[in-house]
């Protein structure tokens, strides 16, 4: 216990270590549809497919990918929301040997072209609305083949002719004939497979299961390789660190994308091993998701602190019925107080602030369920993680209190980036610790506190300033709604401390307004030079703020006022 503190920290009847066992992600669908066959795994819109159901559909998929050619270890990219046909052709496409690449379906041509060039992918899945993005990629990567598939194929019927009727035809989504003459379509795919008996692939558990890229918020996008043993590790890490679960009667509101490692794990995968039911949204609107809420039920909700705050902003929120949420884990940036105690007040539900990265599955810390967390703090490591904090410089272990660059150890850890050994070498040490880029500290008992990222501490005179500690005082204004500091360079490696601010509906302020506050509340170094309100921060496709395109002025598009 002495080098692992935290464990005397786990809420009762959660594990100090796992088991993993020697099986592929898809033996994790195939033990939900043997346990629970008739247990929904997605619900959609009104439209529900049950776990028997989509094993099935994944096995069709998977003899329909070997039937067109598809050879063991080639990569299939999906460019897919989060729609049912993102899960069937997951589960499909590992289970016919394949390495699955996540890439954004909101990414531009340019980033596409780079990730499914560099990932060598030979097939390519996409819903028919992203043709026109599709036939840019195709102009410079030379697919084996294209699958299409449409949004509506898994609508209830009169959901299927509204969209038909609405949408379908004004947002352009018929795709060109010769377009579609030279491509596969998923529903006539599956149409013809047999479920049949004949062997598939065997998953080896040591062999890459998916590819997925970091964000690029501080560098180039790296593909991240993860095995089919450290997914299903994350997965089985996440559903321990819960221990009330029950199997076959959970349901997981996904409004996290698939695409990215936080929803591909915290969602999906956690969701199929406990068979519980998906929630699928493909996008993120606030509306969407109460009514979601309304509708399904859900009883876990992983997300990030930007859709906890919109939701905690609509007003007269308690009348979507949240009182099914159970347990939330915020992810992906710092969760406020302020957010998580207004959440926590509407709801009644328990959220806690979690941590983790591309490289690591991705979670690996998060402050316990059971009411022994910290604010402030991502939490403890998650069973059979370690962590430890190291000196910048001389990579030695530091006291508690201390702040380094955090290091963490475990099973979840991937196996490395695609084809960058040396990148690889840089990450990962020779006995298999990580090393994150973020400035942590950790106290006497073993709770985490994740600063920075390292490139992101603005150095001011001979002050080192983490935005995270002007950010928290910001959240602590009425007005604020939203808030993100960043350092504005001004040479010889310094940078002046500024403050972007989103104000509450209704809501005004001057810059002199919020200066004072700060002032009252921090030292004089950390107050910021300058202080920019916005419509809306700059962030990723997952929530994290983009403070690079704060700098460099990019202005997004005024948030969902829904």
């Amino acid at each position: 216990m002495t080098d692992k503190p935290w464990l005397a920290h786990y809420d009762p009847d959660v594990p100090h270590t796992i088991d993993v066992p020697p099986i592929g992600l898809p033996d994790l669908l195939g033990a939900a549809a043997r346990d629970a066959p008739g247990a929904p795994a997605i619900l959609f819109y009104g439209a529900t497919i049950s776990y028997a159901e989509l094993d099935s559909l994944a096995t069709r998929f998977a003899r329909a990918l070997i039937h067109a050619g598809l050879r063991v270890g080639e990569r299939v990219a999906l460019v897919l929301p989060n729609v049912p046909q993102a899960v069937i052709c997951y589960y499909g496409a590992l289970r016919a040997g394949a390495t699955v690449v996540l890439a954004n379906p909101l990414h531009e041509a340019g980033g596409l072209i780079r990730q499914v060039a560099d990932a060598q992918a030979t097939t390519l899945v996409a819903l028919s609305m992203f043709h026109p993005l599709v036939a840019q990629v195709r102009e410079r990567v030379a697919f084996d083949r294209v699958i299409y598939t449409n949004l509506k194929e898994h609508l209830p019927p009169a959901q299927r002719r509204l969209f038909t009727l609405l949408r379908q035809e004004r947002e352009g989504h018929r795709v060109p004939d010769d377009e579609a003459r030279r491509s596969l379509w998923m529903a006539r795919m599956l149409e013809r497979a047999a479920a049949g008996d004949a062997p598939l692939p065997a998953a080896d558990p040591a062999q890459p299961a998916v590819i997925l890229y970091t964000g690029g918020t501080t560098g180039e996008a790296k593909g991240v390789v993860h095995t089919h043993r450290s997914l299903v590790a994350n997965a089985l890490q996440v559903a321990a660190w819960v221990p009330e679960l029950k199997r076959g009667q959970e349901r997981v509101l996904c409004a996290l994308p698939f695409s990215h490692a936080y929803g591909m794990t915290s969602c999906m995968n956690f969701a199929v091993s406990l068979a519980a039911a998906m929630i699928l949204l493909p996008t993120f609107e606030t509306q969407n998701v109460l009514h979601a809420i309304r509708r399904d039920r859900p009883t876990l909700f992983p997300g990030v602190p930007p859709m906890y705050a919109a939701i905690t902003d609509v007003k007269g929120v308690r009348g979507y019925g949240l009182a099914s949420l159970r347990a939330c884990i915020s992810g992906a940036a710092p969760l406020p107080v302020e957010v998580q105690e207004s959440f926590e007040r509407i709801t009644r539900a328990r959220l806690v602030e979690g941590y983790g990265l591309s490289e690591a599955g991705p979670v690996t810390h998060s402050n316990p369920l059971g009411g022994a967390g910290r604010h402030g703090f991502i939490g403890l490591p998650l069973p059979s993680t370690e962590a430890r904090v190291v000196d910048m410089t001389s990579g030695a272990d530091l006291p508690a209190g201390q702040i380094g660059e955090l290091l963490i150890r475990g099973p979840q850890v991937m196996q490395g980036y695609w084809n960058r050994p040396a990148e690889t070498a840089e990450a990962l040490s020779a006995d298999g610790w990580l090393h994150t880029g973020d400035l942590a500290r950790a106290d006497a008992a073993g709770f985490f506190q994740v600063i920075e990222r390292k490139k992101e501490m603005i150095v001011a005179g001979r002050y080192n300033i983490y935005p995270r500690d002007v950010e928290e005082v910001l959240y602590e204004h009425p007005k604020v709604l939203e808030a993100a500091v960043a350092g504005v360079p001004r040479g010889e490696g310094q940078a002046d401390v500024k403050a972007f601010v989103v104000l509450r509906r209704g809501e005004s302020a001057t810059p002199d307004e919020i200066i004072q506050f700060l002032r009252e509340r921090l030292s004089a170094y950390k107050l910021p030079s300058a202080v920019e309100f916005r419509e809306a921060l700059p962030r990723s496709f997952i929530g994290k703020v983009l403070r690079r395109a704060l700098i460099e002025g990019d202005r997004p598009e005024p948030r969902d006022e829904s």
